[in-house]
């Protein structure tokens, strides 16, 4: 098994002060991490004020099985995320409940992928080029739309954060459609600062997602499906 990163290694003797009751440990972990949980739990619902009662919930559970916490199986960050998760999807899933019950159809839960974290929306991501059928398998089956609108909130959350030249590059590429020579074309810079750019942007992700479960796989699907004819583009 690999050896767990300085930061991981950090959070781990964070985790082992909460576990002692050490309430300074605790709020250090919320500022370290309570962002990527609020901005991908409000992405997801849609709602600040049940992101943030979300969020915090993550957190009491830290507080009380701080001792669960196994640094070698992951990141704290992955660990809280995966807290969130279950608790975000809880409160989608009985919303869809209510919205069948109320004979509103699921599809206007799910929307267009508005960014709904506040703002103007300008880094949210597509929905990764679904089609029409497959939009449609969504909609009939909601543990589906769940986990895939998850999955596009974190990841939305984490380009959110990464530098402005390089999260440029990913929206116009992935939001905007954009071929690499015509990003250079509307930001006016050369087309291999353009790539560059991107391959970093894209290294980034990879580093920040790589301990959560499931979103790697995503973030390689971008660069697979989407942006090898970017990367590649003479």
């Amino acid at each position: 098994m690999t050896e767990p990163s300085t930061e991981t290694g950090d959070d781990a003797a964070l985790v082992a002060r909460i576990a002692m009751g050490d309430e300074a440990a605790l709020a250090e972990a919320y500022d370290r991490h309570a962002g990527l949980l609020f901005g991908s739990t409000v992405r997801f619902l849609g709602d600040r004020e049940a992101a943030a009662e979300v969020t915090q919930d993550a957190f009491m559970a830290l507080w009380r099985r701080a001792t669960q916490f196994d640094p070698r199986a992951g990141s704290l960050s992955a660990w809280l995320l995966g807290i969130a998760r279950h608790r975000a999807i809880d409160r989608f899933r009985a919303e869809a409940r209510r919205a069948a019950s109320r004979s509103i159809p699921l599809s206007a839960l799910v929307g267009g992928d508005r960014d709904d974290a506040g703002g103007s929306g300008g880094d949210e991501l597509p929905t990764w080029r679904l089609t029409e059928e497959a939009s449609e398998a969504l909609v009939r089956d909601p543990a589906t739309v769940a986990d895939r609108r998850w999955l596009q909130a974190v990841i939305r959350t984490v380009v959110s954060e990464l530098p402005e030249v390089e999260r440029s590059v990913v929206l116009l590429a992935y939001s905007g459609g954009l071929s690499q020579s015509e990003i250079a074309a509307r930001i006016g810079a050369p087309i291999g600062t353009v790539k560059s750019r991107t391959r970093r942007a894209f290294a980034r992700l990879r580093a920040n997602l790589a301990t959560v479960p499931g979103l790697l796989d995503v973030v390689d699907g971008m660069v697979i499906g989407g942006s090898d004819r970017h990367l590649d583009e003479a």
